[in-house]
């Protein structure tokens, strides 16, 4: 698979993670949305490798992508701290998005010879 494949399927992937954050909000599909932020963050991960893999660092990872791997795994532990309630649903929404533009800085700073304008 392609280099860009593996982009728009992270990318789509960390959409259905922020879905499953927005039902933080929603007593009905709580659990469906956490359901949708399991998936998400499954492709995610599977197809951030993926991008390793095809960019030939996955033997010697660098710092920064130990940093993703790092914030993603907070990524997925944030609802549960939402549903036992250590914090505030509204405060991890606005964690989550803190950590996401995080996520997007690093990705797009320290890409190698990937652009989605090339």
């Amino acid at each position: 698979m392609s280099l860009p494949f593996y982009h728009y399927l992270h990318l789509i992937g960390l959409i259905l993670v922020f879905i499953g954050f927005g039902g933080l909000f929603s007593s009905e599909g709580a659990k469906k949305a956490m359901m949708w932020h399991g998936i998400g963050l499954v492709i995610s991960i599977v197809s951030g490798f993926g991008m390793l893999a095809k960019l030939g660092i996955m033997g010697t990872m660098p710092v920064w992508a130990w940093i993703k791997i790092g914030l993603w795994l907070v990524l997925g532990f944030l609802p549960v701290l939402a549903k036992r309630r250590v914090i505030a649903a509204p405060l991890v929404v606005l964690i989550a998005a803190i950590v996401g533009a995080t996520l997007a800085f690093i990705g797009y700073t320290y890409k190698t010879g990937f652009s989605l304008g090339s």
